[in-house]
């Protein structure tokens, strides 16, 4: 498929945002080069990513409309935020196929330090290069938002739950009890744990 085809595709959609920041895919063959599908792989993902988004840029309240539907009990609003914030690359308030792509690449074929790499860029909401323990709490909130009350009936979540879940993860992360983690010990703290890894790796192959 060429960047043409892309182009034809899009033009028959109808417009949604201003046709100024209505987007078209690179080709295709641009698209294997800086991912790690194949071509086959990518129309298939950008047939989905299109249905979704037929002008080709989402935006944060478009992206927290897409999850709610997939999470209705749920708050998804801090969580997407924060998700859409590592999505928007290029900080222009919306993200293209080919930062969606990129991501998932990285997400389910990337290799375990690109994983943990990614996951400390979307910990770090704050873009300072570094996590502590409110950072942690803040992320760990916005999932238990996202998964609603009702996947908890037999232990509903408190604020007691949040705060302790969040105090033991930063215990683990911070070995030279500094007050806060940056890339170096995350990285260092994740490879050494094999449980962690495997988990990781479980959990990118069943993405797509």
């Amino acid at each position: 498929m060429s960047m043409e085809s892309f182009e034809q595709d899009a033009a028959d959609d109808s417009t949604i945002l201003p046709v100024e920041i209505r987007k078209v895919p690179k080709s295709l063959e641009e698209i294997v080069r800086i991912t790690k599908f194949s071509k086959s792989e990518i129309r298939l993902l950008y047939k989905g990513f299109k249905q979704e988004c037929p002008h080709g840029a989402v935006t944060e309240r478009e992206f927290q409309t897409i999850y709610s539907h997939f999470f209705p009990h749920g708050n998804c609003q801090n969580y997407t935020s924060f998700l859409f914030r590592v999505l928007d690359r290029r900080k222009r308030m919306y993200f293209t196929f080919e930062d969606y792509i990129q991501t998932l690449s990285i997400l389910v074929r990337g290799s375990i330090k690109e994983k943990l790499h990614w996951i400390f860029r979307f910990y770090d909401i704050y873009d300072d290069g570094k996590l502590t323990k409110q950072t942690l709490e803040t992320i760990v909130r916005s999932l238990y938002d996202l998964l609603g009350p009702n996947i908890f009936v037999h232990q509903p979540v408190t604020d007691e739950t949040i705060q302790k879940h969040s105090t033991i993860l930063f215990e683990k992360l911070d070995r030279h009890h500094s007050g806060s983690i940056n890339l170096d010990d995350f990285m260092k703290y994740c490879l050494r744990n094999e449980q962690l890894v495997n988990e990781i790796e479980l959990l990118s192959s069943t993405a797509v």
